[in-house]
């Protein structure tokens, strides 16, 4: 590393938008760690193997990783095509396992980035229904919370939409005792080798409306610099934020509606 290098990791570095943050982080001259299941084309000055799944992957990574670090950008999730426990496992709690285990490993002033998703939109109304997800720190604890759910609520939805609430609750914690901002993103349909995963799990039909309404899908060169923004100094007054990026969909819905109101 040289000397005024930020120290950054990536997790879900292989492809789609992690590929794409780490591309840019490095291009500015950071120090990457890319984490992810398997190597990626991204480029990075070090790769560590983690399945999301497996809390001994985690905890070897947070064991073995040091300190120092500036930034946390966690990208890695599942569609909702995958089994329901992959789901919140990978996307909600490997999420959450990370940052906490990260969060005193980090810089004052540093900075951790999580992924959401228009998709958990609805966090606000589910804030109470996602409680006993909220208080789940294990892959079993997750287990028996989900087997208890509505199966017919798309789980996808609810990985976001803990990922979102837990942001804005940690966000507090992280600010207060550690000087770390913690924020998330929120993009819509993104073109990357899973939009056709999302394609089948939300409805191909859904996902046309959203792009009928804003022009097109975003893309990963859409989404990652706004990771990275949240990410640098420029950013260091914004904490436990969601910020859609979504071309304006959701919005449209909101105007909508209070049109009709």
């Amino acid at each position: 590393m040289r000397a005024g290098q930020r120290k950054i990791v990536v997790v879900g570095a292989a492809s789609g938008i992690g590929a794409a943050t780490a591309s840019l982080f490095r291009a500015n001259g950071d120090y990457v760690l890319a984490v992810d299941r398997r190597p990626g084309d991204s480029p990075s000055d070090d790769f560590v193997e983690v399945d999301l799944r497996n809390p001994d992957d985690i905890a070897s990574l947070l064991s073995d990783m040091g300190t120092g670090w500036d930034v946390l950008a966690h990208v890695a999730g599942v569609p909702g095509t995958h089994p329901p426990l992959d789901v919140l496992t990978v996307n909600y709690l490997g999420f959450r396992l990370i940052a906490e285990g990260m969060l005193g490993l980090m810089q004052p002033g540093g900075s951790i980035v999580g992924v959401g998703s228009v998709a958990g939109m609805a966090w606000q109304q589910r804030a109470a229904d996602l409680a006993g997800l909220l208080r789940a720190t294990t892959t079993a604890e997750v287990a028996a919370w989900q087997a208890e759910q509505d199966p017919n609520y798309p789980v996808y939805s609810t990985s976001k939409e803990a990922v979102i609430v837990f942001a804005k609750q940690f966000a507090e914690t992280a600010r207060s005792q550690h000087g770390v901002r913690v924020n998330t993103v929120s993009p819509g349909p993104v073109e990357t080798p899973i939009l056709r995963d999302f394609e089948q799990s939300m409805g191909k039909d859904i996902l046309d409306i959203v792009r009928t309404t804003v022009g097109r899908h975003a893309t990963v060169a859409d989404i990652a610099p706004v990771i990275a923004f949240l990410a640098s100094s420029a950013a260091s007054w914004v904490v436990g934020q969601d910020i859609q990026i979504d071309g304006g969909f959701a919005n449209s819905m909101l105007a909508s509606a209070l049109v009709a109101v």
